[in-house]
């Protein structure tokens, strides 16, 4: 294998990924090549030009009307080649553009498919640079670099052609600085890959802290954090700043020892080339030819070093972004979904002997419980006894270990998953909106809902209260992640979306957490009307808010210990009972 070879093949193998999106832009790529040809054969033809009119001003043989002729003709040369480069780089360029908006839409694509777990081994500042500075160095390895190496390449070999029909002796002199140039280019490839690396991983972790500054901004001055938080980002600063002066010494240095090579490679000519001049074997304009043939092929060749060098850096872009493409999801759709009717009203939702492990023990230790269609159960329980991975088992956000998890008799790993999504309307503790109106996050669930159908769930979800205090009513945009709604109205949003979605099951992740007690237990009993004729899983650590529920489940270290009516449970003086009796106590404690 030769030594280009070896640097170009293990910075090149990253890029699977990237050549079927490529490949979807042949054509103006071609077109964009094909361009080249014209150019290359115009802007090569000027030099002899300027051959004849060394040589006819020399020998005193060349009239003002000759001399005015050529330079003419070498203008219109230059414009009509500099036609055919502006549609070179139009097309080149735009199918880069094109390319670039693909990969990037395929990150997304995989992106949104990956579990939740796969998240949490992953910071936001770091996904946000992968789908940004990654692809544009992408972008700019496949776009770019392609328009200068086919330009290097034909330029070159159309040159040297030119230069061996002309003087063989001569050119094979001038290939030994060109020779110089190629082994200055390979040597740096390594030093530069290594420097590109430490840059954009430099890039995501102030990507990471950046993000996290802004996303956490209130903490941040409750805990007079800014210090803290300023030293850090300078320490990540300087790390950054480091790499980026190693990748511009790197550079520097190439570009150097590339125009002490043009320098030699001049200094071969006028060497060899006036040798050749005062022997009688070629003319001044000869010698002047060949100097124009060289520097047209060195600055294309210069670029080189640049390609490489973007090269390298997009290889430490591409290989972030392959390992996210190449990600195999935990939870996916079966080839062969099973066929579930969701239409037809509330579905039962069973768990049977289920298992769930995190970090070697139990979470949930077979679990098994029904909720039969149209019912309602309520799930309470110390923090950590397993009630939010219980349902989000429901909605296959994760996988049991052992045991099913069946949803209308079916078991949700053979549902088709958008299906099961839709079908199992899910309300989490976190209250996420998005940075736009409100009526827009309501109706992310149920994009064509009319206004009537948005206010009835705001209604449902006790929002219809607030609406009169927000400045726009429906049409208020709120801040990033809903920042300028309280935390209960946030909640009370997201059960507003919910309801919109109109499920067949919906689950209440302790949704009404950020309200008192009083509020919970009030949306909660006008929730009721919302969920007849649904299947209701509400999970909370109020035991007093889910006395109207049909049934109650209580976990404990992951174990079911008791299950029945609010009534029943009482009745049996039971853990149950002792928690209702110790939260009744906490709250006329609090109330005195």
């Amino acid at each position: 294998m030769t030594a280009a070879a070896r640097v170009l093949l293990p910075a090149l193998a990253p890029f699977r990924h990237a050549w079927p999106h490529l490949a979807r832009q042949w054509r103006g790529l071609l077109i964009g090549v094909l361009c080249l040809l014209p150019a290359n054969a115009l802007e090569l033809s000027i030099p002899l030009l300027w051959k004849r009119g060394v040589d006819g001003a020399v020998g005193r043989s060349l009239a003002w009307s000759s001399i005015l002729e050529l330079a003419g003709a070498a203008l219109a040369l230059g414009a009509v080649a500099g036609t055919f480069r502006y549609w070179m780089r139009r097309r080149l360029v735009g199918a880069s553009r094109d390319f670039e908006r693909d990969l990037r839409l395929a990150l997304h694509a995989k992106l949104v498919t990956l579990p939740s777990r796969w998240f949490g081994r992953s910071t936001v500042g770091d996904l946000t640079s992968r789908m940004s500075q990654d692809v544009e160095a992408v972008r700019m390895a496949l776009g770019p670099s392609v328009m200068y190496v086919a330009d290097a390449l034909l330029k070159v070999a159309s040159a040297f052609v030119l230069m061996l029909s002309h003087d063989a002796w001569l050119t094979l002199w001038m290939g030994v600085p060109f020779l110089l140039l190629g082994l200055v280019a390979l040597s740096m490839a390594r030093r530069l890959g290594r420097a590109s690396d430490a840059v954009q991983q430099g890039i995501a972790r102030i990507s990471s802290a950046s993000t996290e500054s802004f996303s956490g901004i209130r903490v941040l001055k409750l805990f007079t954090g800014e210090e803290r938080q300023l030293a850090r980002m300078s320490a990540l600063s300087r790390h950054y700043f480091d790499a980026q002066m190693r990748l511009a010494t790197a550079r520097g240095g190439m570009m150097s020892l590339l125009l002490l090579v043009k320098d030699a490679s001049q200094f071969v000519i006028l060497l060899a080339g006036g040798l050749r001049v005062m022997g009688g074997r070629a003319s001044l304009g000869d010698l002047v030819a060949y100097r124009d043939w060289m520097l047209q092929c060195f600055w294309p060749l210069v670029t080189f070093g640049w390609i490489i060098s973007m090269v390298q850096r997009a290889a430490a872009g591409m290989r972030r972004i392959a390992d996210v493409l190449d990600t195999v999801p935990e939870i996916a759709s079966p080839s062969r979904p099973a066929p579930v009717a969701t239409g037809r009203g509330p579905l039962e939702v069973e768990l049977r002997g289920v298992v769930v492990r995190a970090h070697g023990r139990p979470v949930l230790d077979h679990v098994s419980l029904t909720v039969p269609a149209g019912s309602s159960l309520g799930l309470t329980g110390p923090s950590g006894s397993g009630k939010t991975t219980l349902v989000q088992l429901l909605a296959r956000l994760l996988d049991p270990d052992e045991g099913q998890v069946l949803v209308g008799g079916v078991d949700v790993r053979e549902w088709d998953l958008d299906r099961l999504r839709r079908a199992v309307g899910f309300v989490p503790q976190e209250a996420f909106l998005f940075s736009d109106l409100l009526s827009e996050n309501l109706r992310f669930a149920n994009p064509d809902a009319d206004e009537p159908l948005v206010l009835a769930a705001a209604h449902g979800a006790g929002l219809e209260p607030d609406l009169a205090a927000f400045p726009h009513g429906l049409e208020t945009r709120v801040g990033e992640r809903g920042v300028t709604l309280s935390g209960g109205q946030r909640q009370r949003a997201t059960l507003a979306r919910a309801l919109l979605a109109d499920p067949p099951v919906i689950v209440l992740d302790d949704a009404l957490s950020a309200v008192d007690a009083e509020t919970e237990a009030r949306i909660l009993a006008r929730l009721r009307r919302e969920l007849a004729g649904r299947t209701a899983i509400v999970v909370s650590h109020r035991v007093g808010a889910l006395s109207g529920l049909d049934r109650i489940a209580l976990l404990e270290a992951g174990r079911l210990v008791e299950i029945g009516s609010h009534e029943e449970l009482l009745r049996r003086g039971g853990p149950y009972a002792r928690l209702e009796r110790e939260q009744r106590l906490h709250a006329e404690l609090e109330a005195l």
